[in-house]
Protein backbone atom coordinates (compact mmCIF):
# COMPACT_ATOMS: atom_id res chain seq x y z
CA UNK A 1 0.00 0.00 0.00
CA UNK A 2 1.16 3.22 -0.52
CA UNK A 3 1.56 6.60 0.83
CA UNK A 4 -1.25 8.46 -1.22
CA UNK A 5 -3.50 5.19 -1.04
CA UNK A 6 -3.12 4.81 2.62
CA UNK A 7 -3.80 9.16 3.09
CA UNK A 8 -6.78 9.05 0.47
CA UNK A 9 -8.56 7.03 3.29
CA UNK A 10 -8.48 9.91 6.14
CA UNK A 11 -11.90 11.46 5.83
CA UNK A 12 -13.69 14.55 6.99
CA UNK A 13 -16.21 13.82 10.46
CA UNK A 14 -18.82 14.43 8.34
CA UNK A 15 -22.17 13.69 10.62
CA UNK A 16 -26.30 14.27 10.77
CA UNK A 17 -26.98 17.30 12.75
CA UNK A 18 -30.73 16.89 12.98
CA UNK A 19 -31.68 19.78 11.91
CA UNK A 20 -33.86 20.51 8.73
CA UNK A 21 -32.29 23.67 7.79
CA UNK A 22 -28.56 22.34 7.93
CA UNK A 23 -28.55 18.58 7.95
CA UNK A 24 -24.79 18.27 7.73
CA UNK A 25 -21.88 19.65 9.28
CA UNK A 26 -18.25 19.18 9.63
CA UNK A 27 -16.27 18.00 12.91
CA UNK A 28 -12.44 17.34 12.32
CA UNK A 29 -11.26 14.33 10.84
CA UNK A 30 -11.23 10.52 10.36
CA UNK A 31 -9.19 7.11 9.57
CA UNK A 32 -9.71 3.74 9.22
CA UNK A 33 -7.84 0.58 10.82
CA UNK A 34 -8.40 -2.83 10.71
CA UNK A 35 -8.48 -6.03 12.37
CA UNK A 36 -8.24 -9.04 10.19
CA UNK A 37 -11.69 -8.68 8.46
CA UNK A 38 -13.47 -6.25 10.88
CA UNK A 39 -13.09 -2.65 9.82
CA UNK A 40 -12.79 0.22 12.92
CA UNK A 41 -13.37 4.53 11.96
CA UNK A 42 -11.31 6.37 14.97
CA UNK A 43 -11.27 10.00 15.16
CA UNK A 44 -10.92 12.20 18.08
CA UNK A 45 -13.53 11.52 20.74
CA UNK A 46 -13.61 16.01 21.21
CA UNK A 47 -14.55 16.33 17.71
CA UNK A 48 -17.63 14.64 19.17
CA UNK A 49 -18.19 16.17 22.29
CA UNK A 50 -17.43 19.85 21.16
CA UNK A 51 -20.73 19.74 19.35
CA UNK A 52 -22.97 17.07 21.27
CA UNK A 53 -22.71 15.04 18.72
CA UNK A 54 -22.84 11.04 19.09
CA UNK A 55 -19.44 9.27 17.72
CA UNK A 56 -22.12 6.56 15.17
CA UNK A 57 -23.40 9.54 13.40
CA UNK A 58 -20.43 9.67 11.44
CA UNK A 59 -21.29 9.51 7.64
CA UNK A 60 -17.63 7.63 6.18
CA UNK A 61 -18.57 7.10 2.77
CA UNK A 62 -18.39 3.62 1.50
CA UNK A 63 -15.93 3.32 -1.61
CA UNK A 64 -17.26 4.07 -4.91
CA UNK A 65 -20.30 6.14 -3.74
CA UNK A 66 -21.04 9.79 -2.28
CA UNK A 67 -24.35 8.31 -1.30
CA UNK A 68 -23.56 5.50 0.73
CA UNK A 69 -22.35 5.09 4.07
CA UNK A 70 -21.12 2.51 6.76
CA UNK A 71 -23.10 1.98 9.77
CA UNK A 72 -21.35 1.21 13.20
CA UNK A 73 -22.33 -1.51 15.52
CA UNK A 74 -20.15 -0.73 18.76
CA UNK A 75 -18.06 2.00 20.07
CA UNK A 76 -15.01 1.74 21.76
CA UNK A 77 -12.81 3.78 23.84
CA UNK A 78 -9.27 2.70 26.11
CA UNK A 79 -8.41 4.33 28.93
CA UNK A 80 -5.06 3.89 30.98
CA UNK A 81 -5.12 3.69 34.75
CA UNK A 82 -1.79 4.16 35.22
CA UNK A 83 -2.17 7.09 33.79
CA UNK A 84 -1.46 10.78 35.22
CA UNK A 85 -4.41 12.36 33.18
CA UNK A 86 -6.71 11.26 30.47
CA UNK A 87 -5.33 13.19 27.66
CA UNK A 88 -5.16 9.57 25.61
CA UNK A 89 -9.04 9.39 26.23
CA UNK A 90 -9.82 12.01 23.79
CA UNK A 91 -9.87 8.63 21.37
CA UNK A 92 -13.08 6.71 19.75
CA UNK A 93 -13.13 3.79 17.43
CA UNK A 94 -16.28 2.85 15.85
CA UNK A 95 -16.81 -0.83 14.58
CA UNK A 96 -18.35 -1.08 11.37
CA UNK A 97 -21.37 -3.78 11.02
CA UNK A 98 -20.11 -6.54 9.22
CA UNK A 99 -23.78 -7.73 9.16
CA UNK A 100 -24.77 -5.27 6.98
CA UNK A 101 -21.66 -4.78 4.68
CA UNK A 102 -20.05 -6.94 2.49
CA UNK A 103 -16.41 -8.47 2.22
CA UNK A 104 -16.22 -6.46 -0.68
CA UNK A 105 -17.41 -3.17 0.88
CA UNK A 106 -15.00 -3.32 3.80
CA UNK A 107 -12.12 -5.21 1.98
CA UNK A 108 -12.37 -1.68 -0.58
CA UNK A 109 -10.94 0.06 2.32
CA UNK A 110 -7.43 1.16 2.44
CA UNK A 111 -6.47 0.57 5.73
CA UNK A 112 -3.56 -0.57 7.99
CA UNK A 113 -4.78 -4.08 9.95
CA UNK A 114 -3.44 -3.73 13.34
CA UNK A 115 -3.82 -7.42 13.96
CA UNK A 116 -0.04 -6.80 12.52
CA UNK A 117 1.69 -6.50 15.77
CA UNK A 118 4.60 -4.64 13.00
CA UNK A 119 1.95 -2.72 11.51
CA UNK A 120 2.43 0.29 13.70
CA UNK A 121 5.48 2.23 14.52
CA UNK A 122 5.46 4.49 17.73
CA UNK A 123 6.88 8.20 17.06
CA UNK A 124 9.68 7.76 19.43
CA UNK A 125 11.62 4.97 17.57
CA UNK A 126 14.49 5.57 16.05
CA UNK A 127 13.37 3.76 12.53
CA UNK A 128 11.35 6.37 11.62
CA UNK A 129 12.19 8.82 8.28
CA UNK A 130 9.45 10.21 7.60
CA UNK A 131 5.99 11.14 8.78
CA UNK A 132 2.42 11.95 6.48
CA UNK A 133 -0.48 13.61 7.47
CA UNK A 134 -3.82 14.57 5.72
CA UNK A 135 -6.29 16.36 7.78
CA UNK A 136 -9.39 18.65 7.21
CA UNK A 137 -8.73 21.86 8.04
CA UNK A 138 -11.74 24.53 8.45
CA UNK A 139 -9.91 27.25 6.82
CA UNK A 140 -9.24 25.49 3.41
CA UNK A 141 -11.79 27.28 0.89
CA UNK A 142 -13.06 24.53 -0.41
CA UNK A 143 -13.87 22.64 2.44
CA UNK A 144 -17.47 23.18 3.25
CA UNK A 145 -20.76 22.94 3.45
CA UNK A 146 -22.61 25.86 1.54
CA UNK A 147 -26.91 25.30 2.06
CA UNK A 148 -27.51 28.04 -0.26
CA UNK A 149 -26.31 26.16 -3.18
CA UNK A 150 -27.19 22.90 -2.01
CA UNK A 151 -23.34 21.86 -2.39
CA UNK A 152 -21.04 19.99 -0.03
CA UNK A 153 -17.28 19.81 -1.07
CA UNK A 154 -14.17 18.29 0.38
CA UNK A 155 -10.61 19.94 0.93
CA UNK A 156 -7.90 18.05 2.92
CA UNK A 157 -4.50 19.46 3.67
CA UNK A 158 -1.42 17.02 3.56
CA UNK A 159 1.72 17.45 5.12
CA UNK A 160 5.03 15.71 5.69
CA UNK A 161 8.94 16.31 6.68
CA UNK A 162 9.51 15.30 9.63
CA UNK A 163 11.57 17.43 11.98
CA UNK A 164 11.05 16.37 15.93
CA UNK A 165 9.48 14.07 18.26
CA UNK A 166 9.80 13.98 21.73
CA UNK A 167 7.89 12.01 24.93
CA UNK A 168 4.64 14.25 26.17
CA UNK A 169 3.89 14.44 29.66
CA UNK A 170 0.81 12.57 29.33
CA UNK A 171 0.85 9.02 28.76
CA UNK A 172 0.45 7.30 25.63
CA UNK A 173 1.51 10.45 23.58
CA UNK A 174 3.77 11.85 21.69
CA UNK A 175 4.65 15.56 20.72
CA UNK A 176 5.44 15.82 16.66
CA UNK A 177 7.21 18.58 14.35
CA UNK A 178 6.53 18.62 11.30
CA UNK A 179 7.74 21.95 8.85
CA UNK A 180 4.98 23.19 7.62
CA UNK A 181 1.92 22.22 10.35
CA UNK A 182 -0.45 24.15 8.61
CA UNK A 183 -0.38 26.52 6.04
CA UNK A 184 0.58 30.34 6.84
CA UNK A 185 -2.63 31.83 8.78
CA UNK A 186 -4.77 28.90 8.97
CA UNK A 187 -6.11 27.27 11.83
CA UNK A 188 -4.76 23.88 13.08
CA UNK A 189 -8.61 23.28 13.51
CA UNK A 190 -10.19 20.02 11.58
CA UNK A 191 -6.36 18.40 12.11
CA UNK A 192 -7.53 16.57 15.30
CA UNK A 193 -8.67 12.72 14.26
CA UNK A 194 -5.66 12.49 11.42
CA UNK A 195 -3.54 9.67 10.99
CA UNK A 196 0.15 9.51 11.62
CA UNK A 197 1.98 7.24 8.91
CA UNK A 198 5.42 6.91 9.42
CA UNK A 199 7.97 5.92 6.77
CA UNK A 200 10.51 3.44 8.34
CA UNK A 201 13.82 3.14 7.11
CA UNK A 202 13.31 -0.36 5.00
CA UNK A 203 10.39 1.83 3.20
CA UNK A 204 7.38 0.47 5.23
CA UNK A 205 4.42 2.42 5.71
CA UNK A 206 3.07 2.38 9.50
CA UNK A 207 0.45 3.84 11.74
CA UNK A 208 1.89 5.97 14.61
CA UNK A 209 -0.74 7.59 16.15
CA UNK A 210 -3.75 9.58 15.88
CA UNK A 211 -3.43 13.91 16.09
CA UNK A 212 -5.56 15.39 18.90
CA UNK A 213 -4.15 18.96 19.96
CA UNK A 214 -2.08 21.69 18.27
CA UNK A 215 0.55 23.79 20.48
CA UNK A 216 0.27 27.34 18.70
CA UNK A 217 3.18 28.04 20.65
CA UNK A 218 5.51 25.36 19.59
CA UNK A 219 3.78 24.39 16.15
CA UNK A 220 3.71 21.09 17.54
CA UNK A 221 1.23 18.19 17.34
CA UNK A 222 0.53 15.86 20.11
CA UNK A 223 -0.46 12.50 18.90
CA UNK A 224 -2.06 9.78 20.43
CA UNK A 225 0.29 6.53 20.29
CA UNK A 226 -0.79 3.67 17.65
CA UNK A 227 -0.07 1.20 20.13
CA UNK A 228 -3.08 1.99 22.40
CA UNK A 229 -4.95 2.12 19.56
CA UNK A 230 -3.93 -1.72 18.67
CA UNK A 231 -4.05 -2.65 22.42
CA UNK A 232 -7.73 -1.64 22.18
CA UNK A 233 -8.83 -3.56 19.60
CA UNK A 234 -6.30 -6.49 20.32
CA UNK A 235 -8.80 -6.62 23.94
CA UNK A 236 -11.81 -6.62 21.81
CA UNK A 237 -11.08 -9.21 19.44
CA UNK A 238 -9.14 -11.76 21.84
Amino acid sequence: MSVPEILMSTQPVMYETGYEDWPYAYAGSCFPVKWRDKLYIVSAFHCFENFDVKPESTLYPIPGSNTEFFGFCRTLRAKNNKSDDLKHFDHVALEVCSKTHSIEQISAVNAVDLSNESSVLSLGSNKIREVWLRGYLRDCPDHQIDYEKAKITQQAYVTNGLVSTRESLSGNCSILKVKIPTPEKYSPDGMSGSAVYSEDIFGNILLSGMVIEFNIYTEEYIVIDSTLIRELLCQENT
